[in-house]
């Protein structure tokens, strides 16, 4: 895990505090690289239910909280479960249905339904294209619920999300388990591995996520390169918004939006 050299002095220890919010950024979207960027969106449209919409790099499906965006596979991307970004969860109103209606589309069955730690039911299964998915029992519309991390230093990796994106940390939510920030309806879970087990999200097949942040990007832009972490691109996306594209701490990759024009 890359080095976070002004951490410990650039985040409060305020933040350490259960329940406190913070001014905090807007989650966006999971983006995926695949073969054919149609037939994905339309998959999880039929699996998840959501609304596909074309743009570029490739069509997305939209929920209530956010989009599951494709991308078109540059080469041989890995599955998710070896990089930074593990998998991404989804509320559903029935998981052994869901995961009955996944198997016949083709995706693998990670685990079978069971009991969970933050939802009563979940199951874990990994789409045709290596991406992994967690189906959550959910009474709530459906929507995108968490990005789970795995990283080498949870507890650091939190701090620098309170830091740089606000949030609430909520300990109770994971418990022992893993670290849990609120952003409005999503949550960011932070689960600890060893040093080396995971490789950066960057070109696996839940490539990154994203978040819309109020602030300018140039200095967001210079708040995330004191931390260690330059952006290595920024780019207007017509229409009305610009673009960041940075890897952060663990290697985990992110897309940051700011909206130019209302």
């Amino acid at each position: 895990m890359k080095i976070i050299p002004r951490l410990l002095c650039a985040v409060p220890f305020a933040l350490m505090l259960p329940g406190l919010v913070l001014a905090q950024s807007t989650f966006t979207h999971v983006h995926m690289r695949v073969p054919d960027p149609e037939a994905a969106a339309s998959w999880y449209r039929d699996l998840l239910g959501g609304e596909v919409r074309q743009g570029g790099p490739g069509p997305s499906v939209r929920h209530a909280n956010g989009f599951i965006g494709t991308m078109p596979n540059e080469g041989n991307a890995g599955a998710s479960s070896g990089g930074a970004i593990d998998h991404f969860g989804f509320g559903v109103d029935d998981v052994e249905a869901a995961v009955e209606r996944a198997r016949l589309m083709g995706a693998r069955i990670d685990e079978e339904p069971r009991a969970g730690i933050t939802a009563p039911v979940i199951a874990f299964i990994e789409d045709p294209w290596g991406a992994r998915v967690e189906l959550m029992e959910d009474s709530e519309q459906p929507r995108i619920n968490h990005v789970h991390l795995f990283v080498d230093d949870k507890n650091a990796v939190r701090d620098w999300f309170l830091d740089i994106f606000g949030g609430e940390f909520v300990p109770e939510q994971g418990g022992e388990n893993f670290h849990c920030i609120l952003y409005e309806d999503l949550w960011v879970q932070i689960s600890e591995v060893a040093a080396g087990e995971r490789a950066p999200s960057r070109g696996r097949s839940l490539d990154h996520f994203g978040f819309r942040i109020s602030e300018a990007l140039p200095d967001f832009a210079a708040r995330i390169e004191a931390t260690g972490y330059p952006p290595y691109l920024i780019r207007p996306n017509a229409p009305g918004s610009d673009l960041l594209f940075f890897e952060g701490p663990g290697g985990v990759h992110f897309e940051i939006v700011q909206r130019t024009a209302q």
